[in-house]
């Protein structure tokens, strides 16, 4: 406890859980044994009615994300009247980031007290002048968007805004003390599991009632929120190339293959790279610090390879022979497996050399008899035996009987062949010498 400064809420909450079951003045008066007050400058309190007034302000800690320790920033608003707080925790707190948790905030609380004091934080004011301040050009924009007045105070006069310094301390001592948590979303989890449950049904100090339900009481004097949600972030306009990615700042995100050629939009919060497509984010990055490098997600990495092999471009040539295509095709593959992308590519050239219909008519015909093989298909087409070499399997289906010899030898799948006797015909009687060389003579002139 003395490692952690724990306060006496969280020391209570660690000891009831192995046990304990006093009160807590007598926990107060121990812890006050070894911590003692510290020394404060008086300074005069104030009060504002229901929807005045807000304050906002940054603190930044250290905490452990997956037991590593790791810089975090609390952004935080409060309600002058309720004292009903917001917080979130963020890693980059640059303007887009604070801009977009005052976006959270207000629709948290459900609208925007009428004026919020301020610091002179770099995300609000960039530049000091002697009759006022010059704000960012962002934040001025939030500002007039949604209809509030932005009141910086004076340097060092923390004590201003004290009704948002004083609640760090709160989240400090009775939230992040002794807590560890898995990444920034899992504290974000927590924090609001301890809004709700811890910090905003208390009594509080001052106020004596709850902040939850003085919040209800000073809604309705809220302003009221803008139809349309401020948009905070870096926004681009991007063209998803063919290697499925998109840049930004010099290196390349992916989103999934199927949006290659599609325009989409490039929105960067808080060290986050999301891309959206008609309202509807597609994929989403850690935003890197390098330059030049592709970074792929590894699901889109694995869509690509599934539907970018060979048999998959293949298959989608295939289905320009026609109707026939689709059912051959998996007619293909349940005969041959991991072959089926060689027969199809033999098919293809087939229709190369002798056209589509030809070959599309030979489909429906090997189709009808089971005959899934680019070599049926290539005899239909041919409707005669080919030339081969001497010897070689193609070489002895010459006739209707060895043509069925040769499709029942080229694997068990293969089904009786009883169409293609039909379609070749009874065997022809050898022509005679003098006729075979006058065949061959037209042959030749042809």
């Amino acid at each position: 406890m003395l490692t952690d400064e724990l306060s006496v809420v969280r020391v209570l909450e660690e000891i009831r859980a192995v046990g304990y079951v006093g009160g807590d003045s007598i926990v107060k008066a121990w812890v006050l044994t070894f911590r003692p007050k510290g020394t404060r400058r008086p300074h005069l309190r104030f009060e504002t009615a229901p929807g005045v007034q807000g304050q906002v302000d940054l603190s930044p800690y250290t905490v452990l994300l997956s037991g590593v320790p790791t810089a975090v920033v609390c952004f935080s608003l409060v309600l002058g009247y309720s004292r009903w707080q917001y917080i979130c925790f963020v890693l980059h707190a640059d303007v887009h980031t604070v801009c977009h948790c005052h976006v959270l905030a207000f629709e948290e609380a459900g609208g925007v007290p009428h004026e919020i004091l301020y610091d002179r934080m770099k995300q609000v004011v960039i530049e000091s002048l002697k009759d006022g301040v010059l704000f960012h050009r962002l934040f001025e924009r939030l500002v007039q968007h949604y209809g509030y007045r932005a009141v910086p105070l004076a340097p060092g006069y923390k004590e201003g805004k004290g009704k948002v310094e004083n609640p760090f301390r709160y989240v400090e001592g009775n939230f992040l003390a002794g807590r560890t948590f898995h990444d920034l979303d899992d504290l974000n989890r927590q924090a609001r599991k301890w809004l709700d449950e811890t910090a905003r049904p208390r009594i509080h100090r001052t106020t004596r009632e709850q902040p939850s339900a003085r919040l209800v009481e000073e809604q309705p004097a809220l302003i009221p929120l803008p139809h349309h949600r401020f948009e905070a972030a870096v926004v681009v306009t991007r063209l998803v190339g063919d290697d499925f990615c998109v840049a930004y700042e010099t290196n390349r995100y992916s989103v999934p293959p199927r949006f290659v050629a599609r325009t989409v939009h490039v929105r960067v919060l808080d060290g986050r790279l999301g891309v959206v497509l008609e309202a509807e984010t597609i994929a989403e990055h850690a935003l890197r610090d390098t330059k030049y490098k592709r970074y792929v997600a590894p699901e889109h990495e694995a869509e690509f390879r599934a539907t970018s092999t060979s048999r998959h471009v293949l298959a989608s040539q295939f289905q320009k022979l026609g109707p026939i295509a689709e059912s051959f095709g998996k007619g293909l593959v349940e005969e041959h497996g991991g072959a089926a992308g060689y027969h199809m590519g033999q098919i293809l050239k087939l229709a190369d050399k002798t056209g589509v219909a030809r070959v599309a008519e030979a489909l429906r015909h090997a189709a009808r008899y089971g005959a899934f093989d680019h070599n049926a298909v290539l005899r239909i087409v041919s409707g005669k035996p080919t030339q081969a070499k001497p010897g070689s399997l193609e070489s002895k289906a010459d006739s209707p009987k060895q043509l069925e010899q040769y499709l029942r030898g080229t694997g068990v799948h293969q089904r009786p062949v009883d169409g293609y006797r039909k379609l070749l015909g009874p065997p022809k009687t050898p022509p005679s010498d003098d006729k075979d060389k006058k065949e061959d003579d037209n042959d030749d002139g042809k």
